[in-house]
Parts: structure tokens; sequence; C-alpha cells
């Protein structure tokens, strides 16, 4: 027995080595094309979930933001120009530089209406503002309402009626006719609700003479205003109702000091603008856009603000400027000077010069 025993347990451990020697080659073997493919495809599934997963989180941002800016230009009024170029007199060589130079002029007048929902009336302000996309630069040329024109269908008329006789659309017919321009676009702006959005950006601060204190204070009065009452001059800080009063002094002075105070005042906003948190933002939209009519699209609109919200250089022209030597007077009163002139001067500024703030010189007849 035990001789077979032995035997036995001798068969039985012959027996057991090729076995284990099997399990062992099999857990050394290379892993097959099958195995392979399994992992591989359980990486392109990982890959897929963070791409889509990516793509989702962009698309849901996107929306979102689209939303948040529809709800944010609730307010805008929108009013696109149906006249074709030829109709508003662009000057076709003067576009083909302006798309060389990437350069965009705009109309932008300023209106005195009591009414929110009319921004009609005669053009109190009346400015152009060229966009330079390819210097970062943004150039405004004030034209003083006084200033002597032509206007189809009225004749030599004050260039402030333009808007009065035909709404935006002649008084950019206008703009182009006299200085040989190629604006299509323009953003009329309610100086009435001008109150609220200065206060919106937290006042202004700005110097101001003793003469423009106390207009200040007999405007506020006079206007319906209802502003605290300025007690000192020099730099000052004025609220919403009080800088609404000083951009409207008319009678200290002349027309074109009137127009520099009003650009004071829009680049003392502009300046405010760039300092509010994006918080902040919602409650300014809300305030100024009621007030504002344009005929930019919010495509436009959304490619312009980060070039107005950056620290972008200011330069500003005024027509006439000094070298226009205009001469004031006539029944009703104007200003007289060479348009051909001005427009020379004012592609200068906005195609080639760099120069700081013009200055205006003028003479009165009476």
């Amino acid at each position: 027995m035990k001789k077979r025993n032995s035997l036995g347990e001798q068969k039985n451990t012959v027996q057991a080595q090729p076995i284990d020697q099997e399990l062992c080659s099999c857990r050394q073997e290379e892993p097959t094309d099958c195995t392979m493919q399994t992992k591989n495809r359980k990486k392109w599934s990982l890959k897929r979930k963070i791409v889509t997963a990516s793509v989702s989180v962009v698309l849901v941002l996107i929306l979102a933001g689209f939303f948040i800016f529809q709800y944010l230009l609730a307010g805008l009024k929108t009013k696109p120009i149906t006249a074709q170029p030829q109709e508003l007199e662009v000057d076709s060589s003067v576009a083909e530089k302006s798309k060389e130079y990437k350069i965009i002029n705009i109309a932008l007048f300023g209106v005195d209406s009591r009414d929110y929902d009319k921004n009609e009336g005669r053009s109190d302000s009346i400015m152009i503002l060229s966009v330079d996309q390819k210097n970062n630069t943004l150039k405004l040329t004030s034209i003083l309402r006084d200033s002597k024109v032509h206007i189809d269908g009225y004749g030599e008329e004050k260039i402030a009626h333009a808007y009065a006789y035909g709404g935006p659309e002649l008084a950019i017919k206008t703009l182009n006719d006299n200085f040989h321009l190629d604006i299509q676009d323009y953003a009329t702006v309610n100086f009435a609700g001008l109150a609220n959005v200065i206060d919106a950006v937290g006042g202004i601060d700005i110097e101001i003479t003793e003469a423009e204190r106390q207009q200040i204070n007999l405007n506020a009065n006079s206007d319906g205003l209802h502003a605290e009452v300025v007690t000192s001059s020099g730099l000052v800080h004025l609220n919403g109702a009080q800088a609404t009063a000083y951009a409207r002094i008319r009678n200290i002075d002349s027309d074109n000091a009137r127009a520099d105070r009003q650009k004071k005042v829009l680049a003392c906003m502009l300046e405010n603008v760039k300092t509010l948190s994006v918080t902040e933002y919602p409650n300014l939209l809300r305030t100024v856009l009621p007030l504002v009519e344009t005929s930019l699209s919010y495509t436009d609109i959304i490619g312009f603000a980060p070039m107005l919200l950056n620290e972008l250089p200011l330069v500003q022209h005024s027509i006439p400027s000094e070298e226009d030597h205009a001469v004031g007077g006539g029944n009703p009163w104007v200003w007289n000077f060479d348009l051909d002139a001005a427009a020379d001067r004012l592609h200068t500024f906005i195609y080639e010069d760099e120069s700081t703030e013009s200055s205006s010189a003028f003479s009165e007849e009476e």
C-alpha cells in the first residue's frame, strides 16, 4: 500500500507540473488585438464624453449670454435706415477709404424732447463719432448747430434744422452732402433724461467758472431740474441735474463754448463708465437705453462695446475750427464759413491727423 501511495503521489506530482506551467504561461501572454481594441474604445469614449461636456458648457454659456444681452438691450429703440447709400449722398470714394482704413463714421444727435418716446425736434447737438478699428482710436467731431449748410429741399439753413425737417435720414444726408462723408448709421440721445444717466455713473467732476456756476443754478431752476445749488466754482462734483444744467448753458459765451461743454460732459461720463463694476452695468443700461434710438444692429453694438469700454484715446475736433475763420451774423443768426475747406480739414482729422483737440476762434457781425 505504501508503495502504491508513493507511486500515486509521484504520478500526481508529475501530472501537476504541466498544469502549473500552463497557468504561468497564460498569465504572461501578450494582450490580444481584441483586448487592445476594447481599451481604445474606452479611451475614445472618455474623450468623447469630455468633448461633449465641454461643448455643452460653451453652448449653455453662449445662450445664457445671448438672453442676458437681449434682456439688457430690451429698452433700446432700433430704427434701421431704409434709404440707399446714394440717397444718403454717401461719397463712394470716401466709403472705399473708410473700408481701407477700417474706420466707421457714425452720426450722433442730441435732442431735448420731454416725450421720451419721440426723439423729435431740432438737434441741439451734432457730432460725428469716427471709430478707428485699425489704430484703436475714437475721434469725435462736433458741428455747431448754427452752422450754415445746404439742406436738400430747404436751401441754405442752420444744420440743426435738418433733423427737425426730415429726422435722422435727412440729417445724415446733410452731413454727407456738405462734408463729403460716408455716414450710414446714427444714434440719437434724448437729453431730457441725461440727468438720470449721469447719476447712474456717479456724477461727474469738472472745472467750472464763476459765470458757469451762476448759469447752472439759473438753468436748474428754469428747466425744472430741481438741482441743488452749486456753491463754488473751480473743480466741482456735479450730480445729474447740475451737469445737465451745465450742458445747457448758452447765454454767457458762444455756441462753440456750449458744444465744448457738452463734449466735456460726454467725456467725463465715458471715463466714469470705465470704472463701473460689471454688476453696475444692468442699471446703467436700463437708464440709458430708453433715451437712445439707433440704426445700429445688436451685432454692431456688441462689436463696438469692447472699444468703448477700454482705455482708448478720444481725440476731438470742431467745425468750424480756428482755421475756418467763421463769421457769425445774419437773420436768422448763423455761422458762415467755407464748407469745402472745412470738409478737407475734417478728412485730414479722421483719416490722417493724430493731433489733439482743435481749438476754435470766431468773429461776429451784427
